[in-house]
């Protein structure tokens, strides 16, 4: 059996539903990271999540959206991974939250995730909404991933 264009070339697809919600989408990861915890339209509250966890490899993700947050990531001298958007997923040990898009193994810099859906209104934009998990404790800024450097806008 053959794998699809779009899942060869490392883009999401849509891949039925998972935790309640109808619609899911599969998309590989390339590192092991942090999920991050924010919401809010205007001024956003960014906070590392030193508890949810995320393993490279696929995972199923409900959307994605952007935030007044920028992260710069590089590893060992590679290029920069620069990116405000952001997909939400339920970790593999149990945390939700958000994965940068610089994490992601498809897609540019500052550009969506290819092949995942977008986010509806007003999902993310507080604390408790989509809100299927309180906010784990032990909360850092600029979060376990070690970005080089993160920007608020």
């Amino acid at each position: 059996m053959s794998t699809p264009a779009a899942q060869a070339a490392g883009s999401c697809y849509q891949s039925g539903g998972q935790a309640g919600y109808g619609t899911t989408y599969t998309c590989n990861i390339w590192r092991t990271n942090h999920q991050w915890a924010m919401w809010g339209p205007g001024t956003i509250t960014p906070v590392g999540n030193v508890d949810g966890v995320l393993n490279a490899g696929n995972s199923w993700f409900i959307c994605q959206r952007t935030f007044g947050i920028t992260l710069t990531y590089g590893v060992n001298g590679s290029p920069d991974l620069v990116n405000n958007w952001f997909g939400y997923t339920l970790g593999d040990n149990g945390y939700w939250g958000w994965v940068s898009a610089t994490h992601f193994s498809a897609g540019g810099n500052m550009q969506a995730v290819p092949g995942l859906g977008y986010c509806p209104a007003g999902f993310g934009d507080t604390q408790t909404y989509p809100g299927e998990r309180p906010r784990p404790v032990n909360w850092q800024i600029p979060g376990p991933d070690r970005e080089k450097k993160i920007q608020i806008s």
